[in-house]
């Protein structure tokens, strides 16, 4: 006779009352706790009070916090894709898109993007009817390849890119890379501290498997989001020192510098196995970790 314990029995049952699903929809009425938080879980196509209390007070507290702070040291920001992404980093934080290097880097590499189409389609279709659609495709177009070459895919960037085409500026548009960097890095300190109560952020995956400083991320990535997290204090002071903006402006770039370009490093070629398709080539320097 296999004996089970009571209690263990109490809690499945419990459980069992509190778990529904509808379809490829989950609804889960658990309390919060760290078995709510797990990746198989704590994901879109789950309803749970998880998401649904911690996962929204944390996306809507950044957002303001992203206002508040743009308001106080006169950085501004465009909020559309920052809330984008404050969603995105507060409830989806196990997709790739989440981690710090694809948000920061994808803000900034789409906000050149969206510059260099804003021109291009300026020239291209100048005085036609045209004009503002050309301008939307090649910003988003421009900024889908830079995403990519870049390893920064970041969906809410492409908002980022998109604004520019079809609105005024808060802010000289030369600044505009660096002032998305920072309010992307600002997403990245807020859910580091917000996730990591529950969790580990960045999360662990097949590419990120060893920790370096406490979290799972690649040595470079680790000194390129010091650096940005450097460049974003001293930003923050521009309206008490002069020469903040411009030290400021120059540690983020060099930030975003190392954190989308550390995959170029070490590229060596992996030869092809036929037996199982294409050639794979490895950007990482290491099979998996990376450097």
């Amino acid at each position: 006779m296999r004996f089970r314990n009571p209690d263990c029995v109490r809690i499945a049952e419990k459980e069992s009352r509190m778990l529904f699903k509808s379809n490829s929809v989950q609804i889960r009425l658990m309390p919060l706790c760290r078995a709510e938080f797990l990746a198989s879980v704590y994901r879109p196509g789950v309803i749970s009070v998880a998401r649904l209390v911690w996962g929204s007070i944390g996306g809507g507290l950044l957002l303001f916090l992203i206002a508040t702070l743009s308001q106080a040291t006169g950085i501004a920001v465009l909020f559309p894709p920052l809330a984008a992404t404050c969603f995105i980093n507060s409830t989806c934080v196990f997709l790739r898109v989440a981690r710090p290097k694809q948000v920061i880097v994808g803000h900034f590499v789409a906000s050149i993007g969206g510059l260099s189409g804003v021109y291009a389609g300026g020239l291209l279709a100048a005085g036609t009817e045209y004009l503002i659609p050309a301008k939307l495709g090649l910003a988003v177009l421009f900024a889908a390849v830079l995403m990519q070459l870049f390893d920064a895919d970041h969906p809410p960037a492409a908002a980022t890119a998109a604004i520019p085409a079809i609105l005024p500026l808060p802010m000289p548009a030369y600044l505009l890379p660096v002032n998305m960097a920072w309010g992307a890095t600002l997403t990245v300190l807020f859910a580091l501290a917000w996730n990591r109560i529950w969790f580990e952020f960045p999360s662990r995956d097949d590419e990120h498997t060893q920790k370096h400083g406490g979290v799972f991320m690649h040595k470079p990535q680790l000194a390129g989001l010091a650096l940005c997290c450097a460049g974003f204090v001293i930003m923050c002071f521009q309206t008490v020192y002069t020469h903040a903006p411009r030290v400021g402006e120059g540690v983020m770039i060099l930030g975003v510098a190392v954190l989308g370009s550390h995959h170029f490093w070490r590229i060596r070629r992996v030869p092809r196995d036929f037996s199982t398709g294409p050639a794979l080539v490895s950007l990482a320097g290491e099979e998996r970790g990376g450097v």
